[in-house]
């Protein structure tokens, strides 16, 4: 799906349905309780004042949390409230074997180090690139592998949140343009507003924290679904309002995703955009694939098929629906609109080799080192490039896993005829790099 940023209107106001969601948020939270959890935040560089999240930490404080920021400096250095300790990295190693004890991680560059403590539970905390974090292909990988570790993301990108519910993560965008209170909490004797995503944050916190399953995900979307519902009302059919309504409706199942989806690609077209058949237009291929009229869906991905290899996939799949592999198509459609959830719940239910290779494919696109590396059978390895790979994806999990010189030293062994492989040690020593500049031990 096209990944713009989505409009903001300050002037907007809860619809019944938003209301009835942060309802049924508040009610819940309110029943649950939760023993006390330590919380050991893994921060970005620059001390405390450019701490993405210190609402998100104040609530973690207001649920009977205690609270550790791992640095190399000091407290007065680092400019933190009386009520959270400083600890040096190896303290945290400690602390995070102990029981009902969390890692908060705000920075992607973390990755190596969190992983290899191997934490009970793990929350991604995403900030968003400062400088040149961005351009780097660091900066992206990072976040993928951070992700598909994590217990729980919250991010402050719309966009971001929105690609991270279509690869079926468990995600809370922390934003919102409504600041009145939708519910409360009570702390130290006061009753503390929430806004409706500190609301969904905190609930989405608690079902990790008490393994219950997710709940949240089609609240917050409903409420993101009557946002754009009333911003369309209110400023009329647009390209953007209309594309982003139809993909919260396709996250609900709404069967309205198709028609939303139809205005929008009518918008775009008006307006001249020249992209727009392979940005809105192939989205209805998602749509269709997902309520089972694949040959629709295949219709739709050939007309946007905009180049040789493209053209070459769709014949692929068309000889793929004559010879009954259905379900197959169905979730080749998916994914190539970056539906990777949807996609992986097909493949679950058809089994068989042919599924296991396209979950692997999957999980090689998110970067889910240990998921692809669980799907590799002997007799997939027949040549050298697939033992490269393999070889390649072995190192990579034992880097995640804190075992740095037995990756370090396959990456070499890799080098021997394949130098590329080189970038797997430079990696390593980018990440090593940069969490000295967290700890605030290096400029």
């Amino acid at each position: 799906m096209e990944r713009t940023e989505p409009l903001t209107n300050t002037d907007s106001s809860s619809t019944p349905g938003c209301a009835a969601a942060e309802k049924q948020a508040e009610q819940e939270l309110a029943a649950d309780t939760v023993p006390s959890v330590q919380y050991v935040l893994f921060p970005r560089k620059g001390g405390w004042s450019s701490f993405p999240y210190p609402d998100i930490v104040a609530l973690f404080a207001a649920e009977r949390g205690t609270l550790a920021y791992v640095s190399s400096r000091s407290a007065e250095q680092e400019q933190l409230p009386a009520s959270i300790e400083v600890i040096p990295l190896s303290e945290a190693e400690k602390r995070l074997q102990e029981p009902r004890t969390v890692a908060v991680v705000t920075h992607p560059y973390w990755l190596m180090a969190v992983a290899a403590m191997r934490p009970e539970v793990c929350i991604a905390l995403l900030p968003e690139p400062v400088g040149d974090e961005a351009a780097s292909p660091l900066w992206e990988s990072s976040i993928s592998r951070l992700v598909g570790t994590a217990d729980l993301v919250g991010t402050s990108s719309e966009t971001r949140y929105m690609k991270l519910l279509f690869q079926g993560t468990r995600a809370i965008w922390l934003g919102g343009e409504d600041p009145s209170p939708a519910g409360y909490i009570n702390h130290d004797g006061r009753s503390i507003p929430l806004r409706d995503y500190e609301l969904f944050f905190l609930h989405a916190l608690r079902q990790v924290l008490t393994g219950i399953p997710d709940s949240i995900t089609s609240l917050q979307c409903r409420v993101r679904a009557d946002y754009y519902r009333e911003l369309r009302a209110k400023a009329g059919a647009h390209e953007t309002i209309s594309f982003l309504l139809s993909a919260y409706e396709y996250l609900l199942e709404d069967n309205h995703a198709a028609d939303s989806l139809k205005e929008a690609f009518s918008h775009a077209v008006m307006h001249g955009r020249q992209d727009c058949i392979q940005s809105h237009y192939r989205f209805l291929s998602a749509i269709h694939a997902r309520s089972g009229q694949t040959e629709q869906a295949l219709q739709v991905y050939g007309i946007s098929a905009g180049n040789e290899q493209e053209r070459h996939h769709y014949e692929q799949l068309c000889r793929w629906l004559e010879a009954g592999e259905e379900q197959l198509v169905q979730a080749e459609l998916l994914r190539i609109n970056d539906d990777y959830g949807s996609a992986m719940r097909i493949l679950d239910e058809l089994g068989g080799e042919t599924s296991r290779h396209w979950k692997f494919r999957i999980y090689q696109e998110t970067e889910r080192v240990e998921e692809a590396l669980a799907l590799i059978h002997a007799s997939d390895i027949q040549d050298g490039a697939s033992l490269r790979q393999y070889r390649q994806l072995s190192g990579a999990a034992l880097a995640l896993r804190g075992e740095r010189h037995g990756a370090v030293r396959l990456f070499l062994e890799i080098a021997v005829e394949h130098e590329d492989a080189l970038a797997g040690i430079l990696e390593l020593e980018l990440l090593d790099q940069a969490v000295q500049q967290l700890l605030g031990e290096v400029p």
